[in-house]
């Protein structure tokens, strides 16, 4: 059976865990999963102000290269550039919102896609 990482520390003190994922299961036990080809790791923070956190997220992104990096809270208005929040090896999806607000750093060497019409102007989501 596929074994998480072990938990990061976050910049807010909360863990991050790598999560293993895969479509592909072993026999006919749905808890082992083939990890050897078809795995992700993605990673959440409540990180609480991306700007005066965004070091230890590019630290994060640069020591633990997850495929995915969610944060909530990032606490910047809709009208803030995200130019500056960029890593590279990464593409940033934000949908910046003061007091609020997510993101998600997806890594390049995946294809992936956002699904606006499925998110909410009422919510601070992003749909992938």
């Amino acid at each position: 059976m596929a074994t998480p990482n072990p938990a990061s520390k976050s910049p807010s003190g909360e863990g991050s865990r790598n999560v293993p994922r895969s479509d592909y299961p072993l026999g006919d036990d749905p808890k082992c999963f083939d990890t050897s080809l078809n795995i992700f790791f993605i990673n959440f923070c409540n990180n609480r102000d991306l700007r005066s956190n965004f070091q230890s997220v590019e630290h994060h992104l640069s020591f633990t290269k997850p495929h995915f990096l969610f944060l909530t809270e990032t606490q910047l208005s809709e009208a803030t550039d995200s130019s500056p929040f960029s890593v590279p090896s990464y593409f940033l999806s934000p949908h910046f919102r003061s007091k609020a607000g997510c993101c998600v750093y997806v890594r390049n060497d995946l294809t992936c896609s956002r699904a606006r019409a499925l998110e909410s102007s009422e919510f601070s989501t992003i749909w992938l």
